[in-house]
């Protein structure tokens, strides 16, 4: 029997969800470019509102239901009063005309690799909700569609948290 010491960390290790108690990713405005290459820089901290920040890619599929929900996110059950934000990798790691064709212009698209180093994304769909008055962030996972995105911006908007986080361990499971 081991005193754990021994026990591996699992933690950042698991994509997904990074969410355990608290969000493991720090609240942080996202700097990038559009895409047409202009430099553009979204405020998320200290604006009194909240955000939500959706890191999608050219090429996920998963991403595909997300990037239609961004034409009415209110209307696809996605975000109700947050400001909404899609942001994906830098313009060399995408497919340029891919995104153009699945953006929208009432959604800001930032491509800022920065940014997912920032938020700590594995990789797409994910998202993040900022409360731009607290600047943290309130919850964030991997976002498996619209309505499971929505989901979780509700309950994180009664406190109720963020995603529920499936066990790696059992939590009655010994020393390894």
């Amino acid at each position: 029997m081991s005193d754990g010491s021994t026990r591996p960390r699992l933690d950042g290790l698991v994509p997904v969800p990074t969410y355990r108690d608290r969000p493991a990713s720090s609240a942080a405005d996202v700097a990038g470019v559009d895409l047409r290459g202009s430099p553009t820089r979204v405020q998320v901290v200290g604006t009194g509102r909240w955000t939500l920040l959706l890191f999608l890619s050219s090429s996920c599929d998963g991403c595909l239901e997300l990037w239609r929900a961004l034409r009415d996110p209110a209307g696809t059950g996605l975000a109700t009063d947050e400001s909404v934000v899609a942001v994906t990798r830098d313009l060399d790691a995408e497919d340029v005309e891919q995104l153009r064709s699945l953006t929208v212009v009432a959604v800001p698209t930032v491509a800022s690799s920065q940014a997912w180093l920032d938020y700590r994304v594995q990789g797409p769909p994910f998202f993040a909700l900022v409360d731009g008055t607290a600047n943290r962030v309130v919850t964030e996972g991997v976002a498996w569609g619209a309505s499971q995105v929505g989901g979780h911006l509700r309950r994180a908007r009664r406190g109720n948290g963020g995603p529920d986080v499936p066990r790696l361990v059992p939590p009655d499971a010994g020393a390894v």
